[in-house]
């Protein structure tokens, strides 16, 4: 089940299996492998705007690239159609707990795991490759719960700065990722992350610098983490996170060629290092975050409501998903799915379309267009706006 393709059974505290007596002089003129880099998002709060995880989307589908999604169940129950979407395009969506793992019994931790397990897999239609706490928090209860419920993978905070690497417990048949974790101008460590930096008081150059360093150490693999609602709303860590895709430095993989190519160690797990550094329980950003600069809306979505069901419901998923477009579903068993349409129709007082008065599904918005039905007209408006 655990990827052992590269399997690391000691190591001196240098790093070197054969001792540094044995080194190479470094050649100065040799070019460094890039990075085995992965990109990683998460998404927490059911409250948090979609813009910036479609914004991540639209930009790592044009470098055909994929993520590794964390979502927590009430973001799942809000926007299941995302998710599904992003599942069956290959990103990889994994199951979130919004509570820390520490020292929490096992019953209570495989109860909270097999939930998230079931709705995630039940929605996405794959098995759930990774199991994630509140900070990337765990214990042994959480590997052990992993293990039976066979979750192949549980995040951990990391231990060796920028360097994500993963874990094998001899004891069990589960690998601990470790995300890339570093130190911040004596602000404590967390992950190369957007919100992590910036709860601890880092500014947007703070964080380029922060990712620049961090990139220039070369480490064998590493894990960029963003919370979409920042890092992809947000001019100034959007920029940084563009620059880092676009660096020589980094060879960015989707989750599972990533693991084909990031060091294992495998160990007993009394021996495996531990993090429970948190120093951001308390968020003392410098700056507000509704006062840095917005990216602009993607705007440029379309968000569609329906049951999934009627013949214009189907007609309109066939067109919409023939289209390089990004796209929000809403479906009529979702939770929220009447009061968030109520707060598009007070936008938009009628609809165009087979009805001006929102009768028929589906109900698409379009920058400042409403439709309601579906049909060749529908289709040609949509397709007038989209070439604009």
């Amino acid at each position: 089940m655990i990827n052992k393709a590269t399997v690391i059974i000691a190591m001196t505290s240098c790093g070197l299996l054969g001792g540094a007596a044995f080194a190479q002089p470094a050649d100065e003129n040799a070019q460094s492998t890039p990075t085995n880099g992965m990109v990683f998002l998460i998404n927490v709060d059911e409250d948090e705007e979609m813009d910036g995880l479609l914004r991540w989307e639209q930009e790592l589908g044009s470098r055909g690239l994929t993520a590794m999604i964390d979502v927590s169940g009430p973001v799942l129950d809000a926007y299941p159609q995302l998710f599904k979407r992003l599942a069956q395009d290959g990103h990889e969506v994994i199951g979130g707990n919004a509570e820390v793992c520490w020292d929490v019994p096992y019953e209570e931790q495989y109860q909270a795991m097999l939930a998230v397990k079931t709705n995630l897999e039940s929605l996405t239609g794959k098995p759930m490759q990774v199991f994630g706490c509140k900070y990337f928090s765990y214990d042994e209860n959480t590997v052990k719960a992993a293990e039976v419920l066979g979750i192949p993978y549980v995040l951990g905070r990391g231990t060796e700065d920028i360097r994500a690497m993963i874990y094998t417990p001899n004891e069990y048949d589960v690998g601990i990722i470790k995300v890339s974790n570093v130190e911040f101008s004596g602000m404590g460590r967390g992950s190369l992350c957007d919100i992590s930096l910036y709860w601890r008081g880092a500014t947007e150059a703070d964080f380029a610098k922060m990712v620049d360093a961090s990139l220039s150490q070369n480490p064998d693999s590493m894990i960029l983490v963003s919370h979409p609602h920042i890092g992809g709303t947000k001019v100034g860590y959007w920029n940084v996170y563009a620059d880092a895709l676009a660096s020589s430095a980094v060879e960015w993989r989707s989750f599972n060629d990533w693991l084909d190519q990031v060091a294992a160690v495998a160990r007993p797990y009394s021996d495996i290092p531990e993090n429970r550094e948190v120093q951001y329980l308390d968020p003392t950003p410098v700056v507000p975050l509704d006062q840095l600069e917005n990216l602009p809306e993607i705007g440029e979505k379309i968000v569609m409501f329906h049951n999934g069901l009627g013949p214009m419901c189907k007609e309109a998923e066939a067109f919409l998903a023939d289209l390089d477009y990004p796209i929000e579903e809403h479906l009529t068993g979702e939770s929220n799915f009447h009061a968030l349409l109520d707060c598009y129709r007070i936008q938009f007082p009628e609809s165009e379309g087979i009805s001006n008065s929102y009768e028929y599904f589906p109900i698409i918005f379009l920058n400042d267009r409403a439709f309601s039905g579906f049909d060749q007209s529908v289709r040609t408006a949509i397709e007038d706006e989209i070439d604009q």
